[in-house]
């Protein structure tokens, strides 16, 4: 298990090009990323059931959205703000570092840093002692949990607000059920 610092972003791109997961800071809670779904799901312990999110550095990287969708999602993203389309969670995080992490990797897919069931891992310190004796690929970057408020979670397939966070998912779903009148 490898510590890193934020400065090192072209080792951390190396890592999670090879198959590694990073256990880093994001604009809310910690968060667990790799390019290998598989890997986040075996090192949380988390059921098959349970989707990942697509961290991705752009707008434009989630694909069939409306102009309406978009013009809404403008106003929070980046942001504490996870949105479903097409049955695919995706999140553009309000933390410069990992924005330059995820267009170097081309998106990766995230959870928080815990094992399912578990609380939050507030920082890195408490990442070491939690994923010391796993026997997975997982480094992890300095940093600490910036909010202890996960996103705002909100199916814009469905219009409906999954999980309450500190975005008002309200607010996106007006503006789109008076787009669709």
């Amino acid at each position: 298990m490898r510590l890193y610092d934020w400065t090192e972003v072209e080792q951390i791109v190396f890592e999670l090009k090879n198959n590694k997961a990073a256990i880093v800071e994001t604009d809310t809670v910690m968060g667990i990323i790799s390019k290998n779904p598989t890997l986040i799901y075996k090192i949380k312990k988390r059921a098959r059931t349970k989707k990942l999110v697509r961290f991705v550095s752009s707008i434009k990287e989630v694909p069939g959205l409306t102009m309406a969708e978009k013009q809404a999602l403008n106003k929070y993203w980046p942001g504490g703000l996870t949105i479903i389309k097409n049955g695919i969670g995706y999140r553009i995080p309000n933390h410069a570092k990992l924005l330059e992490l995820i267009n170097k990797v081309n998106g990766v897919y995230s959870s928080s840093a815990n094992i399912s069931g578990k609380a939050p891992i507030y920082d890195d310190q408490e990442a070491l002692n939690t994923f010391k004796h796993y026997p997975f690929d997982v480094v992890i970057v300095k940093g600490h949990q910036q909010d202890d408020t996960s996103s705002t979670i909100v199916d814009l397939d469905k219009l409906k607000i999954l999980r309450v966070g500190n975005v008002d998912g309200s607010a996106i779903i007006s503006a789109l059920m008076k787009e669709n009148k």
